[in-house]
């Protein structure tokens, strides 16, 4: 018998308000260092696990969709959950509180940076920092592994992706272009196998 958790969507919350998103978006844009990958595990813990604005296949699906477009992948991933859950305002208000504490900082730390480059303790810093970020990076593809659907066309394009990224450095919009065609292409072939069996039972 099919539960209520087996609905679409049925692991999230009530909407929030607009406030509620903008406070947790300035909260991701002051905490999340690094960008892009690095910050997908801040983002995936307050919105999934804490908030639970999203499920898990919701969040996936996002940022598969977000990978497609122009821009920064945080950015568009987070306006595109701000505008499902609260329409155009939401999206304006979270994503303005999300890139206000990156532009001050940046515009502190360029100054600062300029200042300061040819120093020794300076650049042993942005070693460590590069050195944690790489960290941060192959958790968020741990914790993705872990949500990829348990099947064996899964395997192929992951296997084939990554084949195609590290030896030919092909551009990461057709990696997940070929993802999204891989998944049609095994529906549609269900659906003929099926009609096909159903044709030759009747028969």
């Amino acid at each position: 018998m099919r539960t209520n958790d087996d609905e679409p969507g049925a692991n999230e919350s009530p909407n929030p308000t607009t406030w509620n998103v903008t406070r947790t978006y300035f909260k991701i844009g002051t905490l999340g260092f690094g960008g892009g990958y690095a910050v997908l595990d801040l983002i995936h813990s307050e919105l999934v696990v804490k908030q639970r604005w999203l499920d898990e296949q919701g969040f996936q699906d996002m940022t598969a969709l977000s990978e497609m477009a122009p821009g920064a992948l945080t950015v568009n991933l987070l306006a595109a959950i701000a505008y499902r859950m609260g329409g155009i305002r939401t999206m304006i208000a979270a994503t303005a509180a999300l890139i206000l504490p990156s532009f001050v900082l940046i515009i502190v730390l360029a100054g600062l940076f300029l200042a300061w480059q040819d120093n020794p303790v300076v650049k042993s810093a942005m070693k460590g920092l590069t050195a944690g970020v790489v960290g941060l990076l192959i958790a968020v593809v741990w914790d993705m592994l872990k949500g990829v659907p348990k099947h064996w066309y899964c395997l192929v394009v992951g296997i084939t992706a990554l084949f195609l990224g590290l030896a030919f450095s092909v551009n990461p919009i057709w990696l997940v272009l070929l993802g999204g065609l891989a998944g049609g292409i095994k529906v549609l072939l269900a659906a003929v196998f099926t009609r096909n069996s159903g044709a030759g039972r009747s028969t």
